[in-house]
């Protein structure tokens, strides 16, 4: 009976807890605290979209069966450097925002590095507004040339998003060091999980709410007391 005491105790803490908010954490809501596309020859998403223009000129392609962008190398044309990106201005535009791109490339040994440049408060060409690996903002991703799909996470530390990296808000690049390939894009305004799922609810496969914690803790509490 003290052992069956002891785990009502516990049960009526923990729902305490939960209903003042102690193990509360922002959820997942699509157009609210994140944002996607998923590249291909008809790109979709939600308020996030991909920018054909000048040095950022791509090409439909495929990469173990999945349908993407590539931006090829070497290119007869204007340019190929990068793949811009636009934010739609009704969900960031301005301040100094802290921010989490996720960025699911393919990773071939055909490309030496990949870049991500996004329009900042910090430093960087025109007045921050490309700030990337060149100036500090974080490392460049080198694909290790497994042939498969990765996914990598840019952490933004000071974002602006005004629109002036040549009219979007962000680019990959590889700086004319090979080509990339890019299959789907998340941008963010809370963290996503560090060891991020692509086909999960932007990246968390198995949420637990904290009701369904409960009925297990109780179910277990049967179990031990019958």
């Amino acid at each position: 009976m003290t052992h069956l005491i002891q785990w009502i105790m516990i049960i009526l803490i923990y729902s305490a807890l939960i209903s003042f908010g102690a193990f509360a954490a922002e959820e997942p809501v699509e157009g609210e605290n994140f944002i996607w596309i998923d590249l291909g020859k008809e790109n979709e998403g939600v308020l996030l979209t991909q920018s054909e223009q000048g040095d950022g000129i791509t090409e439909p392609a495929e990469q173990n069966n999945v349908d993407c962008l590539e931006n090829p190398w070497p290119y007869n044309g204007p340019g190929n450097n990068h793949m811009y990106f636009k934010i739609d201005d009704a969900f960031l535009f301005g301040g100094n925002r802290e921010a989490w791109i996720v960025m699911e490339y393919f990773d071939s040994n055909k490309a030496e590095q990949i870049d991500c440049q996004y329009d900042s408060n910090g430093a960087g060409l025109v007045g921050g507004a490309f700030r990337g690996a060149g100036d500090g903002a974080f490392p460049v991703v080198k694909p290790e040339g497994t042939d498969e799909w990765r996914v990598h996470i840019w952490v933004i530390k000071d974002g602006r998003f005004e629109n002036r990296a040549n009219g979007s808000d962000f680019r990959f690049s590889s700086h004319g060091k090979g080509p990339i390939w890019i299959n789907r894009v998340w941008v963010s305004t809370i963290e996503p999980p560090e060891n991020f799922d692509p086909e999960g609810l932007f990246g968390t496969p198995h949420a637990v709410d904290p009701i369904s914690k409960l009925a297990t803790i109780w179910g277990q509490l049967k179990t031990d007391t019958e």
